[in-house]
């Protein structure tokens, strides 16, 4: 979409039809300026708290989708006009309906899905059109698509035009959200994720263990280290353990901007913002505690393993170690 902006001043409205993604985008500055440079975003389930006010809202809300649609707008879309509600819109104008991939890189772990209890459904594409990313987008695997305009487009979140976007505007997002931090030298990124049970881990508490055991290496570091929650992060239990550390820094940048000077990026259960790293020639970690069948179906290796350098399971020494390899001489764990 920026690149639409950029190159043909065409403009674009993201639609939100929940509170959790409006939430992120207003945490998330840089996606947030990046919808507004775009357009802007309308947020279909405002006034929740009166119920009323929030019907009134939604009804004038989809009235001016409707509107847009009839007069020939382009609705682009992850899977939503597919089912209902929304199904009767992707019906009405799947001529202009394009559906997207999902997932920017070619990630494989989808053939461990049965073993983690995993079944994702897909509907049959409504619209005419499918944006694809890679020859992996399940609904061109599953579904034979005839009637179907097929693009594909390759990797978006390394298309040029959003990579410049994202540096122009780097050096401004760090002066303003981290003007304290000195980061001429790198940093340290370390990407959060739910601190609940994993059915890839060996124990409900690994997530949680494994947070406290890199935190414990990370403090330990004179580098900054930039830690990105997930939405589903306990932010009580990382604001806990990081008091007191004054390079520990919490970041809701987004990861391209991030990647802008970093050294490592470091996760303990695989994120898809290591592919954005690794893609940018950026060091990439996985420090976690897989359990024994899920090693054994996956070779000792990350379930993103394509964009992991180094996979480390269980075993804190070689992390350690590893680190110590990969920062700068400058930055030496003590």
């Amino acid at each position: 979409l920026v690149e639409m902006k950029q190159k043909f001043h065409v403009s674009s409205l993201i639609v939100v039809f929940d509170s959790l993604t409006h939430d992120q985008i207003q945490k998330n500055v840089v996606l947030k300026d990046a919808i507004d440079f775009v357009g802007g975003e309308l947020y279909v389930s405002n006034g929740k708290i009166n119920p009323i006010i929030r019907k009134i809202n939604i009804t004038i809300s989809l009235i001016r989708l409707l509107l847009k649609f009839i007069k020939g707008v382009k609705i682009l879309h992850f899977g939503a006009l597919d089912v209902k509600p929304l199904k009767l819109f992707g019906i009405l104008f799947k001529k202009n309906v394009y559906l997207f991939q999902s997932d920017s890189f070619r990630h494989t772990y989808g053939k461990y899905d049965q073993y983690l209890g995993m079944s994702p459904q897909y509907c049959y594409p409504i619209g005419k059109n499918i944006v694809a990313f890679n020859d992996l987008m399940p609904q061109l695997v599953l579904f034979k698509n005839k009637d179907k305009k097929i693009f594909n487009f390759g990797e978006t979140r390394t298309r040029q035009s959003w990579v410049d976007y994202s540096m122009l505007r780097s050096n401004y997002y760090f002066r303003h959200y981290h003007a304290n931090v000195d980061i001429s030298k790198g940093y340290v990124v370390y990407i959060l994720g739910y601190f609940g049970d994993l059915k890839q881990m060996s124990s409900p508490k690994s997530m949680v263990d494994l947070f406290k055991k890199t935190i414990c290496i990370l403090s330990e570091l004179n580098i900054p280290v930039f830690i990105k929650p997930h939405v589903f992060t306990d932010i009580n239990i990382v604001n806990k353990a990081i008091e007191g550390h004054d390079k520990l820094n919490i970041s809701y940048l987004h990861p391209t901007v991030l990647t802008s000077n970093a050294v490592c990026f470091i996760c303990n259960g695989y994120s898809t913002i290591m592919a954005d790293a690794y893609s940018f020639g950026i060091t990439t970690i996985e420090y976690t505690d897989y359990n024994t069948g899920l090693l054994l179906r996956s070779e000792n290796k990350s379930l993103g393993y394509e964009y992991i350098d180094y996979f480390i399971n269980n075993d804190i020494a070689l992390f350690k170690e590893t680190i110590t390899h990969i920062l700068f001489d400058g930055y030496k764990i003590n």
